[in-house]
């Protein structure tokens, strides 16, 4: 009943409930699929739940890896580029979770679909939401997780995004 209301209900209100509510499905593996759909709703509310639900998923599957969940970030990455504040917090404390372990693709996903969006997200002023950014920019980058973190401490977010934003060194050809 909750995939029914959540892929096709006409309340905003309980599509948002279903999001949030289907998380706690005893099968996880079975409910990623229904989240990442309500990611795309049309009401903020429901994709908020469902990014919500979505790192809860997240945690679950790096504190038991046995569990084999695969949660793709595909939904997670566009929703940087969303001009919805609250989707591109979300998004980004998300992806935070889900790059710990720094997965080449999902961060190679991040540097192609929305480096620019989180180089402006990086530079705001408020920091709680420039913080979640900032580390994703590093990461891109490669920067290590300490020096990220004592990069942050000092005041400089200008470092890892030049580093994130520099051009690819050019291949050298065979002479």
């Amino acid at each position: 009943m909750l995939r029914e209301v959540l892929r096709n209900g006409a309340e905003p209100e309980e599509r948002a409930v279903a999001a949030a509510v289907i998380a706690y499905a005893p099968k996880k593996d079975q409910v990623i699929k229904d989240l990442q759909f309500a990611m795309q709703d049309a009401e903020p509310a429901v994709r908020a739940n469902a990014v919500r639900a979505m790192m809860a998923v997240a945690v679950l599957a790096q504190k038991r890896p046995e569990l084999g969940l695969r949660i793709e970030p595909t939904w997670l990455v566009e929703m940087l580029n969303s001009i919805v504040l609250g989707d591109r917090q979300q998004a980004a404390l998300a992806l935070v979770t889900l790059t710990e372990q720094r997965p080449a693709a999902t961060l190679n996903l991040i540097r192609t679909r929305a480096l620019p969006a989180l180089v402006e997200m990086a530079r705001w002023k408020t920091l709680r939401y420039a913080l979640p950014a900032f580390l994703l920019v590093g990461r891109t980058a490669g920067v290590p997780e300490q020096e990220l973190l004592d990069q942050w401490q000092r005041g400089d977010p200008e470092t890892a995004i030049k580093k994130a934003t520099a051009p690819a060194p050019k291949a050298r050809s065979a002479k």
